[in-house]
């Protein structure tokens, strides 16, 4: 979330003077497509982003929201604090609640009965689909696209349907990684208009991904125990981590919250960076990684998109290069014996300190697990270059 918060108007403002003077702005926007410089800066990026609005498409069916609603497991786990939250304040300013999800589909919408009927009215219904390029600027869109609280008053809204409106919305990040889960809003009358419903909003979009926070480590703490009445301490090294790669336990592994899983993991045998070979096994919700020490052999292909080939026994492994990687990689499979930094620094074209041959070392040991030891730099299997 960001730092500072921006309301659409403050508590000495009057909202009808204010709609009259946004008016204004939004006729001479429409008539010369050029966006005055008056405007909120959130306001003027969204205006800008807004072209021509296709007709809105039809809502999606009762199934279909049920089917949303149901792969949205991490939001429909936080709806009934939001409710908790926001429909007293709802309720009381005439405002209704929407929750939707990662695309802007409408999910979930609670609120008093006269102002559901008006927003109805819109097209603001369960199952449609409000981004910008839908239908125009407006809070629940511009949140999506800014991915930070908004709040937008009477005719900030592109669309001039919508002008009586004044919507707070906040998005609902994901904790873990950032991601948009979905999008919170309130909606009334711009009459009902405040700053402090942005703050509101807000603090609640928090409170939901501290809540998300909460489940996902419990989530950590059950696989970590299910491993362990699989795989019992003193079975060898396991790393136990669920499905996006979050570590849930970690024994003869050094490893931080989180390695990187390849698209695809299945069971079987892997090269994981970071990690270097392993045996990959299925557990419900993640997976038990062990350590696999089969022999293995580097290939480097060069060309414009030069790889590193890993084979360990019947399992191949490509990983793509940078041009410098590349040329490290090759220097350090013809000095087997290991080379210096200084020695790597004579050698690498354009390379101008040592601090810098470090950094990129540092880089590729990253993403080659096991395979590049230090002091000197040199590779723990053998590799050649191959040419096709």
């Amino acid at each position: 979330m960001q730092s500072r918060l921006e309301a659409a108007l403050t508590v000495f403002d009057d909202p009808a003077a204010k709609a009259r003077e946004l008016l204004r702005l939004h006729r001479a926007w429409q008539s010369t497509h050029e966006v005055p410089g008056v405007l909120r800066p959130v306001i003027a990026r969204a205006w800008q982003r807004q072209g021509s609005l296709p007709p809105q498409h039809r809502p999606l069916g009762d199934q279909q929201v049920a089917e949303r609603r149901e792969r949205a497991e991490d939001l429909a786990a936080v709806v009934p604090l939001l409710q908790e939250r926001l429909l007293p304040l709802a309720a009381e300013a005439g405002n209704e609640l929407v929750v939707s999800d990662d695309e802007g589909y409408v999910l979930w919408v609670t609120g008093p009965g006269p102002v559901r009927r008006k927003s109805e009215e819109l097209g603001y219904v369960q199952g449609a689909r409000w981004r910008e390029r839908d239908v125009g600027v407006n809070a629940l869109g511009t949140a999506m696209e800014e991915r930070r609280p908004v709040q937008i008053f009477g005719p900030e809204h592109g669309d001039e349907d919508q002008h009586p409106w004044v919507c707070t919305s906040a998005p609902l990040l994901d904790p873990r990684t950032g991601s948009l889960l979905g999008v919170v809003t309130l909606s009334g009358s711009y009459r009902t208009a405040h700053p402090h419903t942005l703050s509101l909003v807000t603090l609640a979009a928090g409170e939901a991904a501290t809540l998300l926070g909460r489940r996902h480590d419990g989530a950590l703490r059950r696989l970590a125990l299910e491993a362990a009445r699989c795989w019992p301490a003193g079975s060898g090294p396991v790393l136990v981590v669920d499905d996006a790669g979050w570590v849930a336990s970690a024994d003869g592994f050094g490893v931080g919250e989180r390695v990187r899983l390849p698209a695809g993991i299945a069971p079987g045998t892997a090269w994981l960076p970071g990690l270097g070979q392993v045996r990959v096994e299925p557990l419900e919700g993640g997976w038990v990684l062990r350590a696999a020490g089969s022999a293995a052999e580097l290939e480097l292909r060069p060309g414009p998109r030069p790889t590193a080939v890993l084979r360990a026994g019947e399992h191949t492994t490509e990983i793509p290069l940078s041009a410098r990687h590349f040329e490290l990689l090759t220097l350090l499979a013809a000095h087997p014996r290991g080379v210096g930094t200084g020695e790597l620094l004579a050698c690498l074209d354009g390379a101008q300190t040592a601090v810098t041959v470090r950094a990129e070392l540092s880089r590729l040991r990253k993403r080659l697990g096991g395979l590049i030891e230090s002091r000197p730099y040199r590779l723990t299997v053998p590799a050649a270059v191959v040419r096709d």
